[in-house]
């Protein structure tokens, strides 16, 4: 950028001194005391703009990030640009750019495969959803894979896996993906898919695990409980370093405000935890939630309004738990990343500062056995 008092005499710099003042900085996210929160990565600079950081996923060693472009929730064009193609970008653990992959749809789930060697991509949360593979490693004309759904979530809305909506986050638990059914009619449709691949085909076929409305077990009272999920969003591994819930499959329903742990998901009758989030004694809601897995290792944040990933090192304990908060009470609130009591639910800030946090990641370090 050409400095502007290069283009302006000495007294119309004065003048325009007198009168304009100087842009204000965005202040850097602040995390708790004895922590670092730094800039990890970006997006990689394109025309047009690769914008809208969204989720976020690891395999190899190296970091993966959907970025949304504007693309509506259904696939329909961002009506500023026309971009019907969200971006997954790669990189690695110093943030540098690797690779980039190109998906139709807005792109909203992001796991790693490592037994696999792939990332599985989910596009279109609301409805026409379908699902991509990315093989890195792969000759590139064989890395993008595209499955569509069998049968199609958004076929009806009868129950079970004919929910009427989309698909949404992805967690490989087990060797076996489950996805986040998003956007439910019916209250008696499936919350989380389990899905299989056939490579031939190129087709993903679903299955139901528990319902929106299950019978489950409250986290604080041990009371039994009925599910009334409308917003199925995020999912994640609970890492064995976990004082509680440690190897389940946690879902994260955004708008209900609630975390819902999976005993047994791979079984008949999943064992179902609820577990209500407050934050100030308010009901609260968050993006994605994650655990710091060991002592060695980040935590990534994505924070889709600075459009930057950061990276958050300190005192970490192993097994403790965090979430992108959403919403409390009635209002949207994206500005920070909480820690989760997983007894009582109450949240309390860890990094404060963001525009809007998305999804999150622990990153082990290079030697570590964690996992996350």
């Amino acid at each position: 950028m050409i400095p502007i008092t290069k283009l302006l005499n000495a007294s119309s710099a004065c003048v325009l001194a007198a009168l304009v003042l100087a842009p204000t900085a965005i202040a850097a996210p602040e995390a708790a005391p004895g922590f670092t929160v730094s800039a990890f990565a970006t997006a990689p600079e394109t025309v047009p703009a690769t914008t809208g950081a969204d989720d976020i996923a690891g395999l190899g060693g190296n970091v993966f990030v959907g970025w949304q472009n504007g693309v509506g929730t259904k696939g329909e064009p961002n009506s500023s640009t026309g971009q019907t193609a969200g971006t997954v970008v790669e990189y690695d653990p110093a943030g540098q750019v690797l690779g980039t992959w190109s998906l139709t749809g807005k792109i909203d789930g992001l796991g790693g495969d490592p037994a696999r060697g792939r990332l599985i991509a989910t596009v279109n949360e609301d409805g026409n959803s379908s699902l991509y593979t990315i093989t890195p490693s792969a000759p590139a004309a064989q890395q993008v894979r595209h499955y569509t759904y069998s049968p199609a979530p958004d076929s009806g809305t009868s129950g079970g896996v004919l929910t009427g909506g989309g698909t949404d986050a992805v967690t490989v638990h087990g060797g076996q993906i489950y996805l986040s059914a998003s956007n439910p009619t019916p209250e008696n449709a499936t919350a989380l898919f389990h899905v299989h691949l056939d490579n031939a085909t190129h087709t993903a076929s679903l299955a139901p695990t528990y319902a929106d409305n299950a019978i489950a077990t409250d986290a604080a009272t041990g009371e039994s409980v009925k599910l009334a999920l409308t917003d199925p969003d995020s999912n994640a591994n609970v890492p064995l370093s976990s004082p509680r819930f440690a190897g389940q499959l946690v879902l994260a329903a955004q708008g209900d405000k609630q975390l819902v742990f999976a005993r047994r998901i791979q079984g008949d009758e999943p064992q179902l935890t609820r577990l209500a989030l407050t934050k100030e004694a308010q009901p609260a809601g968050v993006d994605d939630v994650r655990w710091s897995a060991g002592q060695t290792g980040r935590l990534l944040v994505v924070d889709r309004g600075a459009g930057t990933i950061y990276s958050v090192t300190g005192p970490f304990l192993g097994g403790e738990p965090f979430g992108s908060l959403d919403t409390v009470g009635e209002a949207e609130q994206h500005n920070e990343v909480e820690r989760v009591d997983l007894r009582s639910g109450a949240m309390t800030p860890f990094i404060t500062g963001l525009s809007a946090g998305k999804g999150l990641l622990w990153l082990p370090s290079p030697a570590s056995e964690d996992q996350g």
